[in-house]
């Protein structure tokens, strides 16, 4: 098995999870250690030659990514082994999400709202700040009124790890929808995996402009979208949120927090009337919140 390595500029990952996003299933996964050390884009394969090949179609897309790559022969392991060394469980809450192959070895409170995902998945783990960010948001909702009364919407759902939490947190309507019809089939299959019955979450393939159109207004709208497609579809964002409710936007680059809390909030107070917001930063990641009035 060949393990292949490359650093790669920060700015260049959360263009290449939406491009893992449509090989749900592949061999590929981003990789950071924390704050201040470099991102790394890396892949398992059985043979150099199958490296080679794939390594040169993600040139293309990226054209910023280097000629050469590290190459490492794991011995005795293949690349789902190679996953569970960097995929670790997450909390926060009553939240947790556990890597599937944990099951029965990771201990979870009773009264736990888990979440198990495939270690294999190269995107949509629950890995990412930003990911994260957003199932905080909802989090925080859901300490201001009871759960069942609460509607969440996951644009962009990816795996759809956020609409399944609010399943799990006990959340009333939900709803996700993603562009990428391979997307939906895998939230489908995670709803599957983790018993959830088909009809506590629906999942819709749509973009922005129809999925909301499918979905309707919720209470919580998650979207962790690039800061770039999030701009362009403001105002479908703003009016998917109902009054007293909260529009929570993440995959934003802490240095892009200001412009994009700017834009939404003008666009929020013209739609609103008024409108409060906030942000977080989770390492170079960050998010932005918006409070619509009761």
């Amino acid at each position: 098995m060949i393990e292949l390595r490359s650093p790669i500029h920060e700015d260049m990952v959360q263009p290449m999870e939406d491009h893992f996003c449509e090989l749900t299933r592949s061999s590929w996964m981003l990789f950071h250690e924390g704050p201040g050390k470099p991102h790394f884009v890396m892949g398992y394969f059985e043979t150099k030659e199958e490296a080679d090949e794939a390594w040169a179609g993600l040139r293309k897309a990226f054209k910023k990514l280097p000629e050469a790559y590290e190459q490492t022969v794991l011995a005795d392991k293949d690349w789902k082994e190679a996953y569970k060394e960097h995929l670790k469980p997450w909390d926060h809450g009553r939240l947790h999400w556990v890597p599937a192959w944990m099951r029965g070895k990771h201990a979870v409170p009773a009264d736990a709202a888990v979440i198990w995902f495939d270690a294999g998945l190269a995107f949509g783990t629950g890995d990412h700040p930003t990911t994260r960010l957003c199932a905080i948001r909802l989090l925080d909702y859901l300490e201001t009124k009871p759960a069942a009364q609460v509607s969440v919407t996951d644009a962009g759902c990816g795996s759809g790890i956020l609409a399944l939490s609010a399943a799990q947190l006990g959340c009333g309507r939900i709803a996700g929808f993603d562009r990428d019809p391979e997307s939906v089939r895998v939230s489908i299959a995670n709803r599957q995996e983790n018993g959830i019955a088909d009809e506590r979450v629906a999942f819709h393939h749509a973009g922005l402009e129809e999925g909301f159109r499918l979905t309707g207004p919720a209470d919580v709208v998650l979207a962790n979208i690039i800061s770039d497609v999030l701009c362009i579809y403001a105002d479908d964002l703003v009016k998917a949120v109902t009054p007293g409710g909260v529009l929570a936007l993440s995959g934003i680059l802490a240095k892009e927090q200001a412009a994009v809390r700017a834009h939404f909030e003008a666009k929020c107070a013209a739609a609103w009337g008024s409108v409060r917001a906030d942000g977080r930063v989770m390492g170079e990641w960050s998010d932005v919140a918006l409070f619509r009035p009761a």
